[in-house]
């Protein structure tokens, strides 16, 4: 006779059959899982909405000291703006850190006098605490007086409304329990305007070099002429993200000093001729 615990290794066994069998027909109906890879595309910025919009300049910010200060504060000059994260372990210490070794390899900008910098927190939880083990992790001064200022909003329901009007898009992810998050750097001009978006790593000197020159363009008495021929001889790429040489403007010149050469070299030839009495 069977006993007690075979009739129950039987059963066991029945069931898990059944799961599988039934696990299979479900595999055989509907196929595999969903991919749910993000799609990085919904993370960029709709850059036509937004290039050329203010910002409020009257939000206002706290550093790690706990000073009050406002956007507007900051203009006058082009700033580089980042919104960060303080809990993140990972992308956001990297991106500010990116930027600021980038910045250090920049020979015609000087930061303080031609741009400033701001690192905002769209985290809600985070204070003060967490924006001072940032700077930490950074290594970024970011308090006052320095170029750099790494901050979190006062009226933490202002960051909707300031990630919004800058086009910046994040959200919170359950499974991974982070943020996921454009990964851009957004430069303003001196009157709050947003001038152009610089996306991730790796990230260029010469593009960094360009897009602060260019949100500087609205000084345009106190632009260098070196500035202007710059922005003349390089355009920005939507679909690389980055600055690319006017090939067309090179073209154009090309083709206008040649045209000069082939009308005005029989002319100055013939004068000559005419004036030996030839």
């Amino acid at each position: 006779m069977l006993r007690v615990e075979n009739y129950k290794l039987i059963i066991f066994m029945i069931l898990a059959i059944l799961i599988a069998a039934g696990a299979r027909s479900v595999y055989a109906k509907y196929g595999t899982i969903a991919d749910s890879t993000l799609d990085p595309s919904i993370m960029r910025i709709d850059e036509e909405d937004f290039l050329g919009a203010r910002l409020d300049g009257e939000l206002s910010l706290l550093d790690k000291n706990g000073d009050e200060f406002k956007l507007k504060d900051m203009s006058g000059k082009p700033l580089i703006l980042v919104f960060s994260y303080y809990s993140c372990d990972g992308a956001c210490p990297s991106s500010n850190v990116h930027l600021r070794d980038t910045l250090s390899e920049l020979d015609g900008l000087k930061p303080g006098e031609d741009y400033n910098v701001l690192t905002v927190s769209f985290d809600k939880n985070d204070d003060l605490h967490n924006l001072k083990m940032f700077t930490e992790m950074t290594g970024i001064k970011g308090g006052k007086g320095d170029y750099w200022r790494i901050t979190v909003m006062k009226n933490k329901d202002d960051i909707e409304a300031f990630t919004k009007s800058a086009g910046y898009k994040f959200f919170w992810s359950p499974p991974d329990r982070t943020f996921l998050h454009t990964n851009a750097y957004i430069f303003v001009s001196p009157d709050l305007r947003i001038a152009r978006y610089i996306y991730g790593s790796p990230l260029n000197s010469k593009d960094v070099e360009l897009a602060v020159t260019e949100a500087a363009f609205n000084r345009s008495r106190k632009s260098r002429v070196i500035d202007i021929l710059k922005m003349a001889c390089y355009s920005y790429n939507y679909k690389d993200g980055r600055y690319t040489l006017n090939y067309p403007l090179f073209v154009g010149v090309g083709a206008f000093i040649l045209g000069a050469i082939f009308i005005f070299t029989p002319i100055i030839y013939f004068r000559k001729r005419k004036e030996a009495g030839l």
